[in-house]
């Protein structure tokens, strides 16, 4: 009889033991799990991160190199020449992160093809600009300024923009899953030591009222192996208990450190909107300046007209001076002739005596008339010089004019020519900010939804936690059965 009871409670306690070790070991592999999965998480993260600052470095690179076209300082490649570097740096931490994931592998290489392609055309473009001609000194802007309206650039830059979104889908696909895979492994947990710490108390009571319905000398061994087993759970079970504890305090850092993040997405989902919102002005502005500029070389051609015009007049001018000079001239001619007239009758009319009298006085009055002739013929050539020393004068003038003239509408066509250039690329730096406005966009609602899932892991943890005390607080209440169980013992036996 008593052989059959030891075997019994043998039996029950190794049955409780081993259910409390198989709980123990589940939950410390849910915790490992838990742990492997939330350095995942952090893992895909730093590859998102990377992603997003591999394609700002080659936003700025474009952006400086696109300011120095435009502007011609050198000061505006600074970024363009230090992103090769930072962008294979990247590039390398990139394919370290996802050494694991061929297609990501494959789309890195890609990725450092097209970009390869990018610097080519940019740098292409960047050198047509610094060629100088001194018979024409926008050569260089010119040439550089046809490789850019060749679109290459802007292809490439697309397929380079589908590649980083797709690995970037990529990588929030494997944190979904990674999220969910530690719901479900925290879920499992809790049911597992919540059921399996009710079935192991229900089991050791079972057996306990077997050990008390016993002979007292079997009670006696039984309570002392329930005493041991009792000491060894509390024993693993504030282990299991401290390390559910590091794992809910890491998990707490980690969404501490996820939401820094999100709130730095959120300033720079803002910024970028203000971007987004500047460019377009400037677009709006630039269509202006352009119209303005349009504007000003049609008057401009308005204003040659009417110089071709003025000039035509003074050109008629002069010819009609010269004119009136000839007439001049033959008044002269006849002044002089008059005068000799006169002094040929005077002789005549001295020569006739008394009858000759008469015409003396009238050929006296014809000198007279040739002299006062010949005195306003000389204020008039006197006058009419002046006059085509001016004509002159206003002619060069005009010409000189016309030629301003012709110079400033010709330098306003280069200048409309540049504000529609500039116009182009504010555009396209317009599209790129609302593409990366949507771009960022995204990325704050992607950091929610991480927020969320590691909101859910931390208090997975802290069910676990709670779980790993009440199962510690049971095994100490196991104990002090056992220890009441050896004083009703020793009381029966005294």
């Amino acid at each position: 009889m008593n052989r059959s009871v030891g075997t019994k409670i043998a039996a029950g306690f190794f049955l409780a033991l081993v259910s409390l070790l198989t709980i123990g070991v589940v939950c410390y592999r849910s915790t490992s799990r838990l742990m492997a999965t939330s350095e995942l998480v952090a893992h895909t993260h730093k590859v998102l991160e990377n992603l997003e600052s591999l394609h700002s470095g080659l936003k700025d690179a474009e952006a400086g190199q696109r300011g120095f076209i435009i502007t011609g300082d050198e000061h505006y490649l600074e970024h363009y020449h230090s992103a090769p570097e930072s962008m294979n740096q990247r590039i390398k931490t990139i394919r370290d992160l996802t050494s694991d994931n061929p297609a990501q592998q494959r789309r890195l290489d890609a990725l450092e093809s097209l970009i390869a392609s990018k610097f080519a055309e940019m740098n292409e473009a960047v050198e047509l600009r610094k060629e100088k001609a001194p018979d024409n000194p926008e050569k260089g802007f010119q040439a550089a300024l046809a490789v850019i309206k060749t679109d290459k650039g802007k292809v490439i830059m697309e397929e380079i923009r589908k590649l980083l979104r797709e690995m970037t889908n990529t990588e929030n696909d494997l944190l979904k899953a990674r999220a969910d895979d530690a719901r479900e492994v925290s879920s499992d947990t809790k049911h597992i030591i919540i059921d399996g710490t009710l079935a192991a108390i229900v089991l050791l009571s079972l057996f306990a009222y077997v050990i008390t319905s016993s002979t007292t000398r079997s009670l006696t061994a039984a309570i002392d192996s329930l005493t041991s087993s009792a000491n060894e759970l509390m024993a693993f079970t504030s282990q299991l208990t401290s390390s559910s504890t590091e794992t809910a305090t890491a998990v707490s850092e980690t969404t501490t450190t996820m939401e820094e993040v999100r709130q730095t997405a959120q300033v720079a989902n803002q910024k970028t909107r203000q971007v987004s919102e500047n460019a377009q002005r400037a677009v709006q502005t630039s269509e202006s300046g352009r119209k303005a500029t349009e504007q000003t070389i049609e008057g401009m051609s308005r204003i040659r007209q009417q110089m071709d015009s003025i000039a035509e007049s003074m050109v008629r001018l002069s010819e009609q001076t010269q004119a009136v000079g000839q007439i001049i001239a033959t008044v002269d001619d006849l002044a002089q002739q008059s005068n000799l007239l006169a002094v040929n009758a005077s002789i005549e009319a001295a020569k006739a005596g008394e009858h000759g009298r008469g015409f003396a006085v009238v050929a006296q009055e014809v000198k007279s008339l040739a002299d006062q002739s010949k005195q306003a013929t000389a204020q008039v050539r006197t006058i009419l010089s002046d006059i085509q020393k001016a004509t002159n004068v206003a002619v060069m003038a005009t010409e000189q004019g016309s030629k301003a003239v012709e110079t400033g509408v010709h330098q306003s066509s280069q200048a409309g020519e540049t504000i529609v250039t500039l116009t182009t690329s504010i555009g396209e730096a317009a599209q790129a900010a609302s593409q990366i406005a949507a771009s960022s966009q995204q990325q704050l609602v992607g950091m929610n939804q991480v927020g969320l899932a590691i909101g859910n892991i931390k208090k997975a943890s802290t069910q676990n936690v709670e779980s790993a005390r009440q199962l510690e607080s049971a095994a100490r209440n196991l104990n002090e059965l056992g220890q009441k169980l050896g004083t009703l013992v020793g009381r029966q036996r005294g």
